[in-house]
């Protein structure tokens, strides 16, 4: 399996009046991402099956104001960020963070 290449973006940004994450790319595109949205697309062992890939986590559950707490870099390759429901597993690589700012 070959990697994806994406390169870091130059700036992430919370947004938290817009609930939203702002992404501005090497290549000058900008995109935001819906906190809801991205915490319901962790890819972490808690909320999608190792084995099978099938999301296990309950999407409909995911407390429509839940914000991006704290964000660290992981890294050049992901973003790590802290849910204020507590949730802390999982990574966005870049080319996630770039196919769900697009």
């Amino acid at each position: 399996m070959q990697k994806e290449e994406c390169p870091p973006p130059r700036s992430v940004e919370r947004l938290p009046v817009e609930k939203s994450l702002g992404i501005v790319w090497q290549d000058g595109r900008e995109g935001r991402v819906a906190y809801l949205t991205l915490r319901g697309e962790c890819m972490c062992a808690r909320c999608v099956d190792e084995i099978t890939g099938e999301r296990i986590l309950d999407v409909e559950g995911i407390d429509p104001e839940v914000s991006a707490a704290e964000m660290s870099l992981v890294g050049n390759y992901a973003l790590k960020i802290r849910w204020s429901d507590g949730h802390d597993t999982g990574l966005y690589t870049w080319p996630h963070l770039r196919r769900l700012s697009e």
